[in-house]
């Protein structure tokens, strides 16, 4: 098991404590942490944005580290799924510890926003009363996707898909999903 946020190599494929509120005060140190899970790796806890519009703009930025391309030239920072592309698994895996963290808390703030706004709204359209509720669908669908390429992208790197070409495809297609579920949420969000 890995904390959520821990980026070493060993913790691609392999379960993740959860960010939440109830865990947080056993790992909030790494003294803490050695008397629970003295076998685990502390890490700071992954903190939120402090507003809505920096969810918005690192989810952005998120989707980018994740799915874009580059267009190839240049130094720039290749996302997950270029690394993916080029059989880069280990490093497109600790890409992915990086960002999955981020993006489970940029969208709790994100969806905690849009369920308040839709409290705080004197509209009752079934569309402006959806939104949060379509947001929070997508978004955890994009996490269980991204969950899925966590744990393939482990076995992959193990040996355990075969050669590297299978465990890219199917990396691929669970990328390819992922990105779907993201792009939604994400249109959603700047309805």
């Amino acid at each position: 098991a890995c904390l959520s946020g821990d980026t070493s190599p060993t913790c691609i494929g392999v379960y993740k404590m959860p960010i939440d509120d109830r865990t947080n005060m056993y790992i909030e140190s790494p003294e803490t942490l050695a008397r629970f899970a003295p076998d685990i790796n502390w890490v700071p806890i992954v903190t939120p944005p402090g507003t809505y519009k920096e969810a918005v703009v690192e989810l952005g930025e998120l989707q980018r580290d994740c799915f874009a391309s580059s267009g190839g030239g240049g130094e720039e920072k290749m996302s997950v799924k270029e690394l993916v592309l080029k059989g880069q698994l280990e490093q497109a895996g600790i890409e992915l510890l990086r960002i999955t963290p981020r993006i489970t808390v940029v969208g709790r703030v994100i969806i905690a926003n849009l369920y308040k706004q839709q409290s705080n709204s004197s509209s009752s359209s079934s569309n402006n009363n959806m939104k949060a509720y379509r947001a929070e669908v997508q978004y955890d669908e994009l996490l269980g996707r991204l969950g899925e390429v966590d744990v393939l992208l482990g076995q992959a790197i193990r040996g355990q898909l075969g050669v590297v070409t299978m465990g890219q495809i199917q990396v691929l297609q669970e990328l390819k999903e992922a990105q779907e579920f993201m792009e939604e949420f994400s249109k959603i969000v700047l309805l």
